[in-house]
């Protein structure tokens, strides 16, 4: 699944989480016998700012970072992820057709937290809605259900889904991130053409209906949301008497809870800064997880742009790659939490990267000594010039001045090459302007990050009809497309592994239509005082596995 942050093109959730030990009062109430006696305790966790909100807990009103970590919490999935391993969630197991193009699924026996059946009924409602409105409304869960052409529910504990195409048992992974609603509460929210289904706000009424391991019984988009344990829950009981979501205003402050001594967390986007900050506390450690995110300068691929036709040489590029200090933006941008930028995938898909494919070095006099064997003689200032008489100087399109883009800047100067920052809110319609033509931009800076372990979404960036929406480098070659295709229904691993291989090496290398500039690192900070909280994970054993260290 990839998500979109800040204003610019990256499909990140952005914010920290932070998870305190907090506790209060609560008593453990009988879940059954089935289910483990609660060892108790608030589990605090904490979000910061604006992309940590939880504007609501509608999967298709938003997709800020709180409310993905809240969607967890509430909502069934079919699977959920142990780092790259597809697990168990609600379907205790599945099978694969000889095709495979159909997956059949058994479901446990579960309930809703209002006490309503939990049934293959939901899942088959959820799925045929976000499929009929994908281009609308359910377009920020559409992805977890890309290539489905059916689903069907044969029986209460039984759900089928039906792919257009084989699928690769490692792309189920995407079905990790398909929540499944209460069919009974959602149903009646379908009008205006599909468009309530954005507009509504479930956590009006309280407590929410979920079929998770947590329902939610205060909301508080600004401040604390309380989860408690769903009775009805068909997997592990929680190990915490609830969960609470806390909305901090900004990084510092949540760095200054975590040095108070009760609190532990897990970082994002900021997770490097407030790892830095909190060094040294007592009680808390910093652990590294792989990267799930890349940072990219993408290079204007389109051959029908008229200026600077010398960015189209593939020479030009690699210098320009050799020219940037992938160690110095680490260090400045991450607080050295990060890797040089190696592929269009990240680490946490490495088993898909060839080795090959590495960082480029920085080797500036190598840089330079590639663009003056191509004759760009350098002016009175210092900058190059292309064979049209042009000063080798190009736009470079931003959402804000940051220091990536500084030391951008920097690094192409001292090889003769000028860079101007364009900032720009309308980020996408600027990169692909005008009228997704892509005549305009020369270089843009584009940020991603990929939630599922399968590279298929990964890949799918640099596709012609990914032009006007996530193709940030106006790339368009139509035998990628054809391999993209390919490997999407190639079953055996290893000729999977090949073909996406030879799309990698068709971007990064023979054309360089972009530059992989750095990893972050997955940065968690973790408390002595829990255990059993483990990040790599994405689905509910995340929050049930959390108790508190007795020893």
């Amino acid at each position: 699944m990839l998500t979109r942050l800040r204003r610019g093109p990256t499909r990140a959730i952005g914010a920290v989480a932070v998870l305190a030990t907090l506790t209060i009062g609560c008593q453990s109430a009988d879940r059954g016998p089935v289910q483990e006696a609660a060892t108790g305790g608030v589990l605090r966790v904490g979000v910061t700012g604006d992309l940590g909100r939880l504007e609501s807990l509608n999967p298709m009103a938003t997709n800020l970072f709180g409310s993905w970590l809240a969607r967890q919490m509430i909502y069934p999935s079919l699977v959920q992820l142990d780092g790259a391993e597809v697990k168990p969630a609600w379907a205790e197991s599945w099978t694969a057709s000889a095709d495979g193009r159909v997956y059949t699924f058994k479901l446990r026996q579960g309930a809703w937290s209002d006490g309503k059946p939990l049934t293959s009924d939901d899942a088959l409602w959820t799925a045929e809605t976000v499929l009929e409105h994908a281009d609308g409304a359910a377009g920020l869960v559409a992805s977890a259900l890309d290539g489905v052409k059916s689903v069907a529910a044969p029986d209460p504990r039984t759900f089928v889904v039906t792919y257009a195409d084989p699928l690769p048992p490692a792309a189920l992974s995407s079905l990790a991130y398909f929540s499944v609603l209460p069919q009974h509460v959602w149903s009646s929210h379908t009008g205006n053409g599909g468009k309530d289904l954005m507009t509504f706000h479930p956590e009006d009424k309280l407590p929410l209906v979920a079929g998770g391991p947590f329902t939610v019984t205060e909301f508080d988009p600004n401040g604390t949301t309380i989860f408690e344990p769903n009775k009805g829950y068909y997997g592990q009981r929680p190990k915490v008497d609830a969960v609470g979501l806390e909305v901090f205003e900004n990084a510092e402050g949540l760095a200054r809870a975590l040095k108070s001594g009760d609190t532990l967390a897990w970082g994002y986007t900021d997770g490097p800064a407030i790892a830095k900050s909190v060094e040294g506390s007592k009680g808390v450690a910093v652990q590294r997880t792989p990267s799930q995110a890349v940072a990219m300068l993408n290079i204007n691929s389109n051959p029908k742009k008229k200026e600077h036709p010398e960015l189209r040489n593939v020479k030009v590029r690699e210098a320009m790659s050799l020219a940037i200090d992938r160690k110095e933006l680490i260090e400045v941008e991450l607080n050295g939490f990060g890797q040089p930028g190696r592929s269009l995938l990240v680490p946490a898909q490495d088993a898909w990267i060839p080795g090959t494919i590495t960082a480029d070095a920085f080797d500036p006099a190598r840089a330079n000594a590639i663009l003056d064997e191509l004759g760009y003689k350098r002016g009175a200032d210092g900058i190059r010039v292309a064979e049209d008489g042009s000063r080798m100087e190009y736009s470079l399109v931003v959402w804000e001045i940051g220091r990536v883009a500084e030391i951008l800047q920097k690094n192409l100067k001292a090889v003769g090459i000028a860079l101007k920052p364009e900032i720009t809110e309308e980020y996408t319609a600027t990169v692909a302007a005008p009228d997704g033509k892509y005549l305009d931009f020369d270089l843009a800076f584009s940020y991603w990050r990929y939630l599922e372990p399968d590279p298929n979404l990964s890949l799918r960036i640099y596709r012609c009809d990914a032009w006007g929406s996530s193709n940030f480098a106006g790339y368009c070659d139509k035998k990628y497309d054809e391999l993209y295709a390919k490997q999407r229904v190639t079953l055996d691993e290893a000729e999977r592994g090949k073909i996406i291989a030879q799309m990698q090496q068709m971007v990064l290398r023979d054309t360089r239509a972009t530059l992989p500039l750095y990893h972050p690192d997955g940065v968690h900070i973790v408390s002595a005082k829990w255990t059993g909280i483990e990040p790599q994970r994405y689905g509910a054993d995340l929050w049930t596995q959390a108790r508190r260290n007795e020893g």
